[in-house]
């Protein structure tokens, strides 16, 4: 096989880590109330089966980034495939809550391992537009994992059970376990890089753990429960003894001196914000085309599909332009379109047709495929080759941590605006709240704009 060939046969095998991860991630959402009925497991408690599985997967993404650099990389990945479909297969099996959730949980750990070393994988196999181009079609097959997921759990749930979601993901990744360990180029890092943070890994597990518990749960206990109070707390301490224990040391979990490159610094605040959009429409417009309009599940997955497949078209073609021309116009016309897109969902009313939430939708794909590709592009340009690792588990986590905040900021201002709405009588409420909520998201997406243009600006 040429060799040009077998690199892209590599790509192709990678992307599949980070598909299955973000698939498995959302078919598990509608599986939930089958979940809960067929367990007899309040719906309170079966969203830990989510929960724990984002929670695990983010946590551990700079710790297997920076094992990367540690470890053989086709080892690794490998190794991660395996653990994923261990995980998936006993999920398979798993016949009351506590199972499932552990079962979950050995699943994040596969898809943290195959998360984090994706994008330093691509990147260290092309340079100029093909790196561009193999970032665009991971960042587009990402996205495209995420929002079939739904869908494909429909098909399977109404056919066959809510356990059999598990199945796809635990024979795909059996399989590319296999390729990935023969495909993979082999990666042997300096002994100087055999040191390995515990300590700083430990702080930081306990920081992002309070963090993401507290952003999810609060509006579940309450924000001023002890729980919530006990969670930030912790967070404010963990975080004080990680950045102190990180500047000490000469081999550190995070390497702060990244963050002296403005493109990488500000290139993964605006990727983190973007998601922030992304997800927030996610799990709102849904509610809003079902609650609101009166669509049927399948009509408004249909609707969804459409940013997936714009999406899917346009960010490969916005990674090898940006291979070619740099990131900061791209992301500056990315961010602009889905600005707008969320405006135009924001005006959504109880009479709105299905053609405008469509071309809502078309405009929000191709918005992100503008954004995503160049960014991720953009991040890593000034970072060299040997801190890719650490700087690849960096980039997820700033996506990752985006979709969690995304979700919980968007549900926590509907559900604020929800109540103070009803309280004051006004008329359709959710609808009310709704259109609020996106109006803030489109803040955030202008907020999500600027931050990157500052990122690249300088670019030539």
């Amino acid at each position: 096989m040429h060799n040009v060939d077998l690199k892209w046969l590599i790509i192709w095998v990678t992307v599949v880590g980070n598909f299955i991860s973000m698939l498995d991630s959302t078919t598990i959402n509608i599986a939930l109330y089958e979940i809960s009925k067929s367990l007899n497991e309040p719906i309170t408690a079966v969203q830990w089966v989510v929960v724990s599985y984002m929670l695990i997967l983010t946590v551990f993404l700079p710790f297997f980034g920076k094992l990367s650099e540690v470890c053989p990389r086709n080892k690794l990945y490998a190794s991660g495939f395996l653990i994923f479909s261990l995980g998936s297969f006993f999920s398979f099996l798993s016949h009351n809550l506590p199972m499932l959730v552990t079962s979950r949980c050995i699943e994040a750990f596969g898809a943290s391992i195959l998360v984090s070393n994706a994008i330093s994988i691509i990147a260290s196999m092309f340079k100029g537009q093909n790196r561009g181009k193999a970032l665009g079609m991971n960042g587009a097959i990402v996205a495209f994992g995420s929002m079939s997921g739904p869908a494909l759990a429909g098909v399977l749930i109404n056919y066959f059970g809510w356990n059999t979601v598990f199945l796809p993901g635990c024979i795909v990744a059996f399989i590319a376990s296999i390729l990935s360990y023969r495909l993979i180029p082999s990666y042997h890092p300096p002994v100087e890089n055999n040191k390995f943070d515990y300590k700083g890994f430990l702080y930081f597990t306990i920081f992002l753990f309070s963090l993401l518990t507290t952003i999810t749960q609060g509006h579940v206990w309450g924000w001023s429960s002890e729980k919530i109070k006990i969670l930030v707390i912790l967070f404010i301490i963990s975080t004080i003894l990680f950045v102190i224990r990180e500047l000490r040391i000469s081999y550190p979990l995070i390497d702060f001196d990244l963050f002296k490159i403005r493109s990488f610094t500000f290139g993964n605040i605006a990727l983190n914000l973007s998601y922030w959009g992304v997800f927030g429409i996610g799990i709102t417009f849904p509610l809003y085309a079902q609650k609101v309009i009166g669509l049927s599940p399948m009509i408004t997955g249909f609707i969804v599909l459409t940013f997936s497949l714009s999406l899917i078209f346009t960010a490969p073609i916005a990674g090898t332009l940006a291979g070619k021309y740099g990131s900061k116009y791209l992301t500056l016309a990315g961010g602009i379109m889905f600005t707008l897109a969320l405006i135009l969902f924001s005006m959504f009313n109880t009479s709105t047709p299905i053609w405008k939430m469509v071309i809502a939708e078309l405009m929000m794909g191709i918005g992100n495929g503008l954004f995503q590709s160049p960014s991720n592009m953009g991040v890593l340009s000034k970072v060299d080759t040997k801190h890719l690792g650490v700087a690849g588990g960096t980039l997820a986590l700033a996506r990752n941590t985006g979709m969690i905040m995304g979700i919980a900021v968007a549900i926590n201002i509907l559900e604020i605006l929800l109540s103070y709405f009803t309280l004051n009588n006004v008329l359709n409420p959710f609808l009310t709240a709704y259109q609020y909520t996106i109006r803030i998201l489109a803040c955030f997406a202008v907020l999500c704009t600027s931050v990157a243009f500052l990122a690249y600006k300088d670019e030539n």
